[in-house]
């Protein structure tokens, strides 16, 4: 087995944000996997019955309330010129 230096820098999650990522692009991507999720959630809600059904539709209504926070950030950051 390779065994490889360790950086004692490097966080303890596998994937990380690009450094130069800017809050638009964050805020973007952000938004779009929460949509996914939300259809997903959604989906599963419906394909479900009884209490899990209602926690699933729960956790779809959070998902959906987080992402229109999400929106209304992106909205603010990029100013619409009239």
């Amino acid at each position: 087995m390779k065994k490889y230096p360790i950086d004692t820098d490097a966080t303890t999650s596998i994937f990380n944000v690009r450094p130069d990522l800017s809050s638009e692009e964050a805020l973007v991507n952000a938004s779009e996997i929460l949509a996914s999720a939300s259809a997903m959630a959604n989906e599963q809600a419906f394909a479900s019955s009884g209490s899990q059904r209602l926690q699933t539709f729960g956790l779809a209504q959070l998902i959906e309330d987080s992402r229109l926070l999400v929106n209304v950030a992106l909205e603010k950051s990029i100013p619409i010129s009239s």
